[in-house]
Formats: structure tokens, C-alpha cells, sequence
């Protein structure tokens, strides 16, 4: 797999985890490792020169870059604009009530349907038109990913729901 195909992957995971409500009381959570480091750093002294020598040994300009190669994802579940039927043959549902190209390979929409129709015209109109699904994943009736195959080309499509709608999420690699 292309280092694009698995890191849009990992990207659209992180968005399902978010949206699934998987990642929840990040300041608890914060508190908690907080505390915990603490215990362990009380517990098990290390000389300040260890200590010292482990942010030396990665330079400071990759950890600065790290940040701006992630994509700003929040701006895929708000799309504006009117919908299209379909987008690089790819059909988008009639139910669509508003729609978004980001860039040549990925778009986004919002339905007034539920994540199990959404999932149901995908599975059946990717069939019809030579797509393999390869991977599906469903959150609960909330969500879920998808993953389908044609030739070379490969379709995720994220969906996840929100006030009574779904947000579909469609990168073609």
C-alpha cells in the first residue's frame, strides 16, 4: 500500500474514533497520566543526565514538522455547497443536502439518511459498477468506514453521524 493510501486510512480512523465517541475525557485522561508518570518518576529515579539526553537525540525540526503533514480533518464534516450526483463515478445519494470537493480525490457530503443506508447504496451501487468492498467497519448504527477496490484505485469512505444526518467522507486513491 502507498504511504498516501495508509496514512488517509489512519487519518479516517482517527476521524471514526472521534466521532464514535471512542476517545472520551481527554482531560481526565490527561490527569491520569499525569499522576501516573508521576508515581512512576517517584518510584524509579533516573540520573538527569538520561533524562537530559533523550530530547537530543531527535532533532527539534522533525517534531515541528510532524503537526502541519496532518490534515486540518474537522473541515470535512461541515460541506458546503450544492451536492453533486456523482463525483469521479462515484454516485453521491440523492438524499444529499449539501456537498464538497476538497481536492481532486476527496469529497465530502451530508445526508438526511442514517449510517446503515448510507453503508446499503454504497454495498450495492459499488457492486454494480466493478468495485470489490474490501474492508467494512460499523460503529454501532453510528457510523463506520469502508473500504472498496477497482483496478489500481482504492475508495474509503468514512461515515459518521450527526443531528439527525450522516456525513459521508469519500477519498479515491
Amino acid at each position: 500500500m502507498s504511504r498516501i493510501f495508509r496514512f488517509t486510512l489512519l487519518s479516517i480512523l482517527i476521524l471514526f474514533s472521534f466521532a464514535c465517541g471512542l476517545i472520551t475525557n481527554p482531560l481526565n485522561q490527561a490527569k491520569g497520566l499525569a499522576s501516573t508518570a508521576e508515581a512512576i518518576a517517584t518510584s524509579n529515579p533516573v540520573s538527569m543526565s538520561t533524562i537530559e539526553a533523550l530530547p537530543s537525540s531527535m532533532p527539534l525540526s522533525t517534531l515541528e514538522a510532524l503537526p502541519s503533514s496532518m490534515p486540518e480533518i474537522s473541515k470535512y464534516l461541515n460541506p458546503t455547497g450544492k451536492p453533486v450526483s456523482n463525483w469521479n463515478n462515484i454516485p453521491i445519494m440523492t438524499q444529499a443536502t449539501a456537498g464538497q470537493e476538497f481536492n481532486k480525490n476527496t469529497y465530502s457530503f451530508k445526508a438526511s439518511a442514517t449510517a446503515t443506508d448510507v453503508q446499503t447504496f454504497y454495498t450495492g451501487q459499488l457492486k454494480t459498477l466493478g468495485w470489490s468492498s474490501s474492508f467494512s467497519a460499523q460503529g454501532g448504527g453510528q457510523g463506520g468506514v469502508m473500504l472498496f477496490t477497482k483496478d489500481s484505485k482504492f475508495l474509503t469512505i468514512t461515515i459518521t453521524s450527526s443531528n439527525n444526518s450522516v456525513v459521508v467522507l469519500l477519498v479515491l486513491q
